[in-house]
């Protein structure tokens, strides 16, 4: 009937949703494309749609998302680099940090 469903589950129905998102063991809303697991219904949407399925790399470092702690404008364009690679290219640098034998 009328009312059943509170606003981020009649959204989610209105999109064409048809059961709960996945939950993990500590109740965390899990995103089926890369698993990360959020608090709320409403933080898990948010991120549902800048989502890249865990397939970001920075262009210079080569680092994943899970490891560093944001993304920032570089020579290809927004989101392309890891902040500190970001960092870099703001100041001038035009490549990455070099790496010696420890890595």
């Amino acid at each position: 009937g009328p009312k059943t469903l509170c606003n981020a589950c009649g959204s989610r129905y209105r999109a064409g949703h048809t059961s709960m998102p996945e939950q993990d063991n500590n109740g965390k809303f899990v995103c089926g494309n890369c698993g990360r697991a959020f608090a709320t219904i409403g933080a898990l949407g948010g991120h549902r749609r800048f989502c890249d399925s865990g397939a970001w790399r920075c262009c210079w470092c080569e680092c994943k998302y899970a490891e560093c702690s944001g993304k920032g404008p570089g020579p290809g364009g927004p989101k392309t680099l890891c902040s500190a690679c970001s960092s870099r290219y703001r100041n001038g640098h035009t490549g990455p940090p070099p790496k010696n034998e420890d890595g």
